[in-house]
């Protein structure tokens, strides 16, 4: 089982501390959401959990039993979903999917990809051959939770996912991260969504950070 440990870590941008002294522990088979007000670094505690970036002091490590990920395995267990996170425009969800699959060695068969596509709420054949430049942002989101889940990834890292999905795309979230859980995935959950966050196992709360 993965864990992500945050040993008295502090980080500041411009000047302005947004983590101090915090520590903690994230278990597979968890959900854990990070919530708090906007600015309070729930964006930046997921990039420092995918050492996506290095903290000012402290430590930050992700463990599979007694052993530090490093590398090209640390790289293969996680998978990041933001909305920061853009697509090629003048390519479709397929030829997307595929390209950002292939960046980790991943090939799935057209039965395959139309199963996870499907996952989302990708149904209609026309919208998986439509160019993702005509799609609207909550369909571009769909798609980046379709990347996440046919990474086959351990470790989810998402900032707010939920976000610009209808009602029927929340549900589908809720239901994935569920799923993902049960499956002993690691689930760090940056949201302030009443829905996601009671869904969560565990919590982390910067509000006084």
């Amino acid at each position: 089982m993965k864990m992500i440990v945050f040993e008295e870590v502090d980080k500041s941008f411009g000047g302005r501390k947004v983590l101090r002294n915090l520590s903690a522990v994230c278990c597979g088979g968890q959900i854990t959401s990070v919530v708090g007000p906007n600015g309070c670094g729930k964006s930046t505690f997921l990039k420092l959990a995918g050492h996506f970036m290095l903290p000012d002091s402290g430590r930050v490590t992700i463990k599979e039993e007694d052993m530090v990920l490093q590398g090209e395995e640390l790289r293969m267990s996680l998978a990041y979903m933001s909305p920061e996170l853009r697509f090629y425009p003048r390519l479709t969800a397929l030829e997307n999917l595929s390209f950002f699959l292939g960046l980790r060695g991943i090939a799935l068969d057209g039965r395959q990809y139309e199963e996870v596509l499907e996952r989302v709420g990708i149904l209609p054949e026309a919208v998986k051959r439509t160019r993702v430049g005509e799609f609207s942002t909550g369909m571009r989101q769909r798609l980046l939770f379709c990347v996440m889940l046919a990474s086959k990834a351990d470790i989810w890292l998402l900032d707010e996912p939920g976000a610009n999905l209808d009602d029927e795309g929340r549900a589908m979230v809720l239901r994935e991260i569920k799923r993902g859980a049960s499956e002993q995935k690691l689930i760090l959950l940056a949201t302030n969504d009443s829905r996601e966050r009671g869904a969560a196992d565990e919590a982390i709360d910067l509000s006084g950070n």
